[in-house]
């Protein structure tokens, strides 16, 4: 091997070095977003499973009032005051 086609070689060793270190940064970008994305939606999952609980624990309740205008009451009442608290929105 002449010094010239090593040069060449090391040349070109140095360019798919340089291209791996972009491609690793490039996707240590998407990685770093892509964790932040998992962080935001499983604070979401938990605020969701969360207003999941409540909701179902006051239509337990509502199914041991007899009276129907009084379980109607209860689930509004229980909807109104989450509103209120920002925790759920209409549709």
């Amino acid at each position: 091997m002449t010094i010239n086609e090593i040069i060449q070689q090391n040349e070109e060793l140095q360019k798919q070095y340089a291209k791996a270190i972009n491609t690793i940064t490039i996707l240590e970008r998407k990685l770093e977003k892509l964790q932040k994305e998992n962080q935001r939606l499983a604070e979401e999952n938990k605020k969701l499973r969360k207003l999941n609980n409540i909701l179902m624990r006051a239509i337990e309740i509502a199914l041991t009032i007899k009276n129907y205008d009084a379980q109607t009451r209860h689930l509004q009442l229980v909807l109104q005051k989450l509103r209120e608290t920002g925790e759920f929105t209409k549709g």
